[in-house]
């Protein structure tokens, strides 16, 4: 609760903002809410904070006991306390007015910012309304208060990554013994009696998610052969696995707390041929290299540049040719960023690419995951989620990085 505060002190002091409001229906697609309040509510609520000062959080009647026991913010009260149900039915601009009264109430004068998901057109009405209440709602280039305070995380964040990470783990450590036990018959794998085909293993994928009591919102990425050659491919589900075909495995589950992690490993089934081990092995060393540089203080861009080094050598393009101006597009070789924060979305503060400069903080948590793509051949990419340091970096899981699956 502490370390919440002093971010976000901080972060507003920085930016000459008096006082901030995160509001939402629900906390379901709403990372700003969930991380001011330390969980999941269900109908969501409206939280307050004057920059000093600790926050108030205003929920329905049916939600104060889920607010108390996430334990982040200790003033909770609710709506009703408020008045807002009379306010309702005197005015269709009721938030505004509630949101107005509260600021008053707890001493804002200055300047306010507003977050929280919700639709535009509805954001931009009520910042509308409160201007006219006299509240002085302001914007600002990313990153946002929010945003910012999220990029570094404590330690009750970092258990909860490092467990949706075990989880993550222990889902591909089954599904390669899985692959590790298929057997052959007329030419084709099989799983139990089914033909092997990315489809029945992206199922037993889902169902294994399911069952350590997580979740997959954008999916999974589980693609053989060339369609492993496109980094976001899902994977076609009538392919079938085959013996010595480049395999992407990108798995990124998101918890009930709202956590994600992201994990990803190439597999071969059986012996690679000198192709793949190439590629596979120039990806290993570029992580590998990145992730030695890896520490508080360093930028984005040199975490990307050593793994750039390292793939230009081996006879391999990277994105760097773009930024250079001496190509237009990369389809062959290294064309996306070494990596993205993980947190309570998937994607964001810090990154790791050729447009980053600001340093690494320690407490962020990011993806280290060079890869390498070969048209109509196939793909490869290692990726881990760790937590930065002062001095270097944390696994926040561990997952075997061998090629071939035996």
């Amino acid at each position: 609760m502490f370390s919440l505060i002093k971010d976000l002190d901080a972060e507003m002091a920085k930016r000459g903002v008096s006082g901030i409001v995160v509001l939402g229906a629900t906390t379901l697609a709403n990372p700003d809410l969930i991380y001011a309040v330390g969980g999941n509510l269900a109908r969501g609520g409206i939280y307050f904070k004057r920059k000093g000062n600790n926050p108030l959080l205003l929920v329905s009647n049916v939600d104060v006991g889920t607010a108390r026991k996430l334990g982040v913010v200790r003033r909770i009260e609710t709506y009703t306390q408020w008045g807002f149900e009379e306010l309702w039915t005197r005015s269709d601009e009721a938030m505004a007015h509630l949101i107005s009264a509260v600021l008053r109430h707890e001493g804002v004068s200055g300047k306010v910012g507003l977050f929280g998901r919700s639709d535009l057109a509805s954001g931009i009405y009520l910042a509308n309304r409160l201007g006219a209440l006299g509240v002085r709602i302001v914007g600002g280039q990313p990153p946002t208060i929010l945003e910012a305070a999220r990029e570094t995380k404590d330690k009750r964040e970092i258990d909860e990554i490092r467990n949706v990470g075990r989880k993550t783990a222990e889902i591909v450590s089954e599904i390669v013994n899985n692959l590790s036990k298929m057997k052959r018959i007329r030419g084709h794998f099989q799983i139990g009696k089914r033909r092997a085909t990315i489809g029945l293993v992206k199922s037993m994928i889902s169902t294994k998610i399911a069952n350590k009591g997580l979740i997959a919102p954008e999916g999974t990425i589980f693609a053989i052969g060339p369609s492993s050659a496109d980094p976001h491919n899902s994977g076609v589900n009538t392919d079938e696995i085959k013996e010595g075909r480049l395999i992407v495995f990108d798995i990124f589950p998101q918890a009930e707390s709202g956590y994600w992690f992201d994990l990803t490993r190439t597999y071969v089934v059986g012996r690679a041929g000198p192709k793949a081990e190439h590629v596979f092995e120039t990806v290993y060393e570029a992580q590998a290299t990145s992730l030695d540089v890896l520490e508080a203080g360093l930028t984005g861009e040199e975490a990307m540049l050593a793994a750039c080094d390292v793939i230009e050598r081996a006879g391999y393009r990277t994105v760097r040719a773009v930024y250079e101006g001496k190509s237009k597009n990369v389809s062959s070789g290294f064309n996306h960023s070494l990596g993205h924060g993980v947190g309570l979305t998937i994607g964001e503060r810090p990154n790791l690419s050729l447009l980053s400069k600001d340093p690494l903080r320690a407490g962020g948590v990011v993806t280290v995951e060079p890869g390498i793509y070969l048209p109509k051949y196939g793909g490869v990419r290692i990726e881990d989620t760790v937590q930065i340091t002062r001095n270097g970096y944390e696994q926040l899981a561990n997952v075997g990085k061998e090629l071939e699956i035996a």
